[in-house]
């Protein structure tokens, strides 16, 4: 057996064994360099940070709560509210396509008969937000004269000197890289296409009915010319006057949001 350890009882006036302690690590030496602390800086109070905005990319989770780093949002698509015809009033435009000359007016009220000219900044601005380079705009009572929107034909478009009274100066033509279908480029296509007379193949293939019915159109249409020297100058048949009275431009839309703006409807409509 191991022998046990011997144990042995302590008394209250028994004398203890006490470590003698080391001395300090400065005693007898020069004091420490900075006996004082350093002082800490003042602190400046500022504005709670449940004050402050939170950013669009922070998010908070419901269970656990993290910051997560999103890309910035896409932008909405939209078309410009001069030829917007996806809202149920339409855009707040008086343009007249049976009339004889390009002269599109912006208006404040659906009510309004006649309006201020567009300005030249208007008609420059893209006709879309992202802006696109390509566009097929198509009139369900016209579906024989798509109208097709590509670089050259809206840069060649833009080369001509506008017809309206209002633009005194020549709509700048632009690199088709760098300037995407504007405003312009839509009015201005929209009413060339309509303006443009009827072959005799056209005009064969019409019922009684329809012949009567654009003849009363072509009859109103003559009557707005300013002098006869420029009804003679567009004797003719054209392509408005299949549109009957629907001859007020309601704007254009997109035929389905699939193809976003590549294929887009023209809407037109009775005067007001």
């Amino acid at each position: 057996m191991t022998p046990q350890s011997e144990r042995r009882v302590r008394f209250e006036d028994e004398e203890r064994y006490y470590r003698a302690r080391r001395p300090s690590w400065h005693g007898g030496l020069a004091p420490p360099p900075n006996p004082v602390p350093f002082p800490s800086p003042p602190i400046i109070r500022r504005r709670s940070d449940t004050c402050l905005p939170q950013p669009a990319w922070v998010t908070f989770p419901t269970m656990v709560q993290s910051v997560a780093f999103q890309s910035p949002p896409s932008p909405i698509p939209q078309i410009h509210p001069l030829l917007n015809g996806e809202n149920a009033a339409g855009p707040k435009i008086l343009f007249d396509l049976s009339f004889h000359t390009f002269n599109p007016q912006r208006i404040t009220s659906y009510s309004q008969t006649s309006g201020t000219p567009v300005t030249l900044e208007e008609l420059l601005e893209p006709a879309t937000h992202p802006p696109v380079y390509h566009m097929r705009i198509v009139c369900e009572q016209l579906p024989d004269w798509p109208i097709v929107l590509e670089p050259h034909t809206t840069a060649r478009e833009r080369e001509r000197e506008s017809s309206s009274p209002f633009l005194s100066a020549r709509v700048p033509a632009r690199a088709a890289d760098e300037a995407p279908i504007t405003v312009y480029d839509v009015l201005m296509a929209v009413h060339r296409t309509v303006q443009r007379r009827i072959a005799q193949t056209d005009w064969v293939r019409l019922t009684r009915r329809q012949t009567n019915a654009i003849s009363a159109a072509y009859t109103r249409r003559c009557r707005t010319y300013p002098s006869a020297q420029a009804f003679e100058e567009a004797q003719g048949v054209r392509r408005v006057d299949y549109l009957f009275d629907q001859y007020m431009f309601r704007g254009i839309m997109r035929e389905n949001a699939q193809d976003g703006f590549a294929r887009m409807k023209l809407l037109v409509g009775p005067a007001r």
